[in-house]
């Protein structure tokens, strides 16, 4: 892979890259959020189907470094010829940073609702985890990935988030976490940085992104 010989000019310029990605998937919500009351045309309670049309009609639209493929497969087990994992979203480029075919993002995406600790507790275990837990089900070639949340139900986002936190403590065996760190805050979403250690993946940094679709989420899926 090429780059600067500079691992911390490196460094930046790839935390640059998921930024830039951060603020596209934010982008694209909003406009998807907004044609859905333009149109009348809710989204389905379902990650894959809030997912599939995010995608399909609003990330890969026009021009973009990225490109976002759903569904990807990941990590191929050789002993059993199946792969391990299957990512929601994976982000890749033509970029020079990214001639590795090891070399990209993966956004993870699940939804959220406040209620009795049920969604919150499958974000960390079925989502987090696949990321940070060994072994892990998720490639993390640039040491930091995302956690799209997509929020169905009117909630205070910011208490869930701190929820979600304390989970981690007791449902990622064998990681420490640090706690979630704000670094978005706007109308319709919240952005948090969290760092992960343990001895088998080293650390590792996932952004959660908590996103408002509470006004455009029909009850049924």
């Amino acid at each position: 892979m090429g780059g600067f010989k500079n691992e911390a000019l490196n460094a930046a310029f790839e935390e640059g890259a998921i930024i830039t990605v951060i603020a596209h998937l934010t982008e694209c919500t909003k406009r998807m959020k907004a044609d859905c009351v333009k149109n009348s045309n809710p989204l389905r309670n379902d990650e894959n189907k809030i997912t599939n049309r995010l995608a399909a009609q609003y990330l890969n639209v026009g021009y973009n470094v990225f490109r976002y493929e759903i569904q990807s497969p990941e990590n191929f087990d050789e002993k059993t010829d199946t792969f391990v994992g299957r990512t929601d979203i994976k982000v890749t480029s033509l970029d020079y940073r990214f001639r590795d075919s090891k070399a990209y993002y993966t956004i993870e995406c699940k939804r959220i609702d406040g209620k009795d600790d049920a969604l919150n507790k499958k974000y960390v275990t079925d989502g987090v985890a696949r990321f940070v837990c060994h072994p892990p089900k998720y490639s993390s070639y640039y040491r930091e990935n995302i956690m799209f949340a997509y929020v169905v139900q009117t909630i205070d986002v910011s208490a869930n988030a701190a929820s979600i936190n304390r989970l981690q403590s007791t449902l990622l065996i064998g990681v420490t976490s640090k706690a979630f760190k704000e670094s978005q805050v706007a109308a319709d979403y919240r952005v948090y940085s969290c760092e992960y250690t343990s001895k088998e993946i080293g650390k590792m940094k996932l952004y959660h992104l908590f996103y408002d679709l509470a006004d455009v989420v029909c009850t049924s899926k």
